[in-house]
């Protein structure tokens, strides 16, 4: 405690914590490229919402544009807030959230298999979503504290073991994929802070000796994921199901699309969880090769602007923060659409913007506030 508030102290007092003028000072790139996504996400989310040939509807329509308007509100917020300011909290985020990991392990509603979910009336509250935030800015607040020493093995492997307790918090719920979001955004992280690069690699190598030890540990149902990977065509009607159908779905959107609404292999549901993990397939089937294709296209384009809005925060925090939230949204971009088009074994990941689902929806838009937080502020710190 006494450390956060001597950071909060080391702020300029000049500069307010809570400043509503910063909205003028959009990244308008971002916010048009969101919007774009956004728009795509509902217009298909929509279709997802009606059976074929416009049988009843379903309220997960209603539902994502709530999600949607809620996200956007909670990020104009972060975007008027000093984000040093939470920057200086991260500890406490950081351990509220391993708290609600091991309070949803004990008193948490199982759901597929998995305990990971709190039921807040009829919502649903996953506090592995958020804890992925919490753990960015945890990691953005030890990494600008420690500096250089970042070069040190033993400031390295706390910066790893502090992505790694809510991994293994999260991989106890039997959720492998969400756990798995954590490498990247540690790696990623610890590369912009500036550690020795043959310390990464020495890191990968021994990740990849304990593979073995891994594999033993996993589920007898993660293992038949991975060896119906290889060849869906052995198990068609149970761990292969998946893959076939979102192959089928895919393949027959062709060139155009059957057009909105008239997806037969999700509508008619030969295709399971297409609202969610499937949502991509859903997308190709009915807007083509062509569809898809724009859509990815706007994810690069979304990314990389992120990417340039780190590069240009020399604040390390700042820096940092952007870095960690363009990572954990293009790891699951790239995985949710590389398990649709048969590159990755299933692992369960949503596609941001795309996805149904409330608490991944304000995580992402959370991560989209932080990101346009730091570029407001990035003049501050001018280099003189």
């Amino acid at each position: 405690m006494s450390q956060i508030a001597r950071d909060l102290n080391l702020m300029d007092s000049h500069i307010r914590i809570v400043n509503w003028r910063n909205l003028r000072h959009l990244d308008w790139l971002v916010v048009v490229l969101v919007a774009g996504l956004a728009y795509v996400g509902l217009s298909n989310m929509y279709s997802a919402s009606y059976g074929y040939e416009g049988a009843e509807a379903t309220p997960h329509f209603a539902r994502q544009a709530l999600f949607l308007g809620i996200g956007a509100l909670v990020a104009l917020i972060i975007v008027c807030i000093d984000y040093r300011f939470l920057a200086a909290l991260a500890p406490l985020m950081y351990i509220g959230a391993l708290a609600a990991l091991l309070a949803v392990l004990t008193i948490g509603l199982t759901v597929k298999g998995g305990r990971s979910w709190f039921r807040i009336g009829t919502f649903g509250l996953q506090p592995s979503e958020y804890t992925k935030l919490a753990t960015i800015y945890m990691l953005a607040w030890y990494l600008a504290k420690i500096g250089p020493r970042i070069r040190r093995i033993p400031y390295l492997v706390l910066a790893f073991l502090i992505a790694a307790v809510p991994s293994i918090l999260i991989a106890a719920q039997s959720d492998m994929g969400t756990a798995l979001t954590y490498v990247p955004v540690a790696f990623v992280m610890v590369f912009v802070a500036g550690c020795r690069k043959w310390h990464l690699a020495a890191i990968i190598l021994v990740g990849l000796a304990i593979v073995p030890v891994l594999w033993m540990r996993l589920e007898p149902y993660q293992r038949d994921r991975v060896k119906t990977f290889i060849d869906p065509t052995k198990a068609p009607d149970s761990e292969g199901y998946q893959i076939i159908q979102t192959k089928i779905a895919v393949g027959s959107g062709q060139m155009w699309g059957k057009g909105v609404g008239h997806g037969t292999q999700t509508h008619l549901r030969f295709l399971p969880e297409y609202r969610t993990d499937f949502i991509f397939s859903l997308l190709a089937e009915e807007r083509g090769f062509v569809g898809a294709a724009v859509v990815i296209a706007l994810f690069t384009a979304f990314l990389i602007r992120g990417l340039v809005l780190s590069e240009e925060c020399p604040e390390p925090a700042g820096n940092l923060l952007a870095a960690g939230c363009v990572t954990i949204l293009a790891f699951h971009v790239f995985v949710n659409v590389a398990i649709t088009i048969h590159l990755m074994p299933i692992t369960g990941l949503p596609l941001p913007f795309l996805s149904y689902g409330g608490s991944f929806y304000l995580t992402t838009m959370m991560c989209v506030g932080t990101m346009l937080s730091v570029n407001v502020r990035k003049g501050m710190f001018a280099e003189k």
